[in-house]
């Protein structure tokens, strides 16, 4: 379990199946050339996904498909654009040089703004997919769920504070290194300091998986009419936000402003390589994210 829920709390994804339309896009999309390729076979791949959780039948299959299908056709026509500008700039940015803690807040307020609209036009579809489901189905929902709960918490417990702090530090390094190239010794312990700096909420983000996740199941087995059931996921969909403590969203808030400016130090220690790389990979996603917007 890394620390990273308890400093972007609004990107942590809950379990729900159609977050895959999320993990999945964002994942294909970056992954080769053949980007088109894959990209059409997003719906196809969610449903499979889906099955994971709970069985479907052909109808509810097809219908899923459908639905997700017409979302991603809208995403790439409205969505894509905005978010390859952002990214653009995002580009710009880091290879100026210079960028603040408060540019990249600024930029962390944007891209959440745009994950917060992809959301909101997945809670219909999400919607329909839940009420057609039996209660025998959300039965085996919910106990696959358990199963993955299970495995992440035992997981989780089975680590001391210091195995934790190394997972942390070692995913973020990992991570970085994806854009960069090789971090020196350096910008290593950059890393390191800055995350050590940040209260491990780790425990707390659990414990709020858990309430959703309780408040989820409730919602689907009330089988409400349509506007409520639409309403109440869309708080829990997209703005879960709205369900934590202030204490926890004070501790959140504290986490990212040291994220901020942990990132805007070892911005400026890039070396010229290390910078062309990173802003390369970003320019790259840029001409992916343009290339499907433009195709029919």
């Amino acid at each position: 379990m890394s620390n990273a829920a308890a400093i972007w709390p609004g990107q942590a994804f809950h379990a729900v199946p159609i977050r895959w339309v999320v993990l999945l896009l964002l994942a294909l999309l970056v992954s080769s050339c053949t980007t088109r390729f894959f990209y059409d076979r997003i719906d196809w791949f969610i449903v499979w996904k889906v099955g994971d959780f709970v069985s479907l039948d052909t109808e509810q299959r097809e219908t899923l498909q459908s639905d997700i299908q017409q979302r991603l056709d809208v995403l790439r026509v409205n969505e894509f654009p905005e978010l390859a500008a952002l990214l653009e700039q995002t580009a710009r940015d880091v290879e100026a040089g210079g960028v603040t803690a408060e540019l990249i807040d600024d930029r962390y307020v944007q891209m959440l703004e745009a994950y917060d609209r992809f959301m909101l036009g997945v809670v219909p579809l999400t919607r329909r997919f839940l009420s057609d489901l039996s209660d025998e189905q959300v039965q085996e929902l919910f106990a696959s769920f358990e199963e993955v709960n299970a495995e992440m918490y035992e997981e989780y417990s089975g680590r001391t504070a210091t195995e934790r702090e190394k997972n942390r530090n070692r995913s973020a390094i990992k991570g970085m290194q994806e854009y960069t190239g090789r971090l020196n010794e350096e910008q290593r312990e950059i890393i390191r300091a800055g995350l050590a700096r940040m209260e491990d909420a780790s425990e707390q983000w659990i414990a709020n998986q858990r309430e959703w996740q309780v408040r989820f199941r409730q919602l689907i087995e009330s089988r409400p009419e349509p506007q409520t059931f639409n309403d109440e996921l869309t708080l829990l969909l997209v703005y879960p936000r709205h369900f934590h403590s202030p204490e926890y969203r004070a501790t959140v808030d504290a986490n990212r402003q040291i994220f901020n400016e942990m990132f805007a130090e070892l911005l400026d220690s890039l070396s010229e390589r290390q910078r062309a790389r990173a802003v390369r990979k970003l320019d790259n996603y840029v001409g992916l994210l343009n290339k499907l917007a433009a195709s029919d």
